[in-house]
């Protein structure tokens, strides 16, 4: 199993750490997953996609930091077009953490959940993703563009 490997909607959506081997990508493709999004700024090697026969799509996210919001868009379009077409994508980014983390986030806003209840859902199926809080602004300012209001706050406030 490749390095922080988790399911977040099996079959349609995983999240894992770098790969750190072809053997990697072959076990991702052997278990469902056709799309890699990779958020980090150094891409994996070309021939360990086409060898596993793995589509890549390249979101070059600095370590630390979250996703524009043409990012999120970019990465979430990608999202719905592989799911429309039954295929499975994971994403990573170095530990799987920080910029996964705060995709993931955006992913579960554009169901429907808040900001807050989103950044908890990743933060129970993934523990310690959303590391700065850079990223946490990023998931409430994506958040806006769905005006999804915060679970925790009533209607009389």
């Amino acid at each position: 199993m490749p390095p922080g490997f988790s399911w977040i909607d099996q079959p349609r959506l995983a999240a894992l750490a770098r790969p750190r081997s072809a053997d990697d990508l072959l076990w991702l493709r052997r278990h469902g997953i056709d799309v890699l999004v990779s958020l980090t700024e150094n891409p994996l090697p070309r021939n360990w996609l086409n060898d596993a026969g793995l589509l890549a799509v390249s979101v070059p996210v600095p370590d630390m930091e979250p996703p524009s919001q043409r990012q999120f868009d970019h990465v979430l379009a990608t999202l719905k077009r592989a799911h429309d077409s039954q295929m499975g994508v994971a994403i990573h980014c170095a530990a799987g953490l920080g910029r996964t983390g705060t995709v993931l986030a955006a992913y579960f806003v554009s169901t429907g959940l808040s900001a807050r209840d989103a950044l908890r859902k990743v933060r129970e199926l993934r523990p310690g993703s959303v590391e700065t809080l850079d990223q946490e602004r990023a998931i409430e300012q994506y958040a806006k563009k769905f005006a999804v209001p915060d679970s925790d706050v009533s209607a009389a406030e």
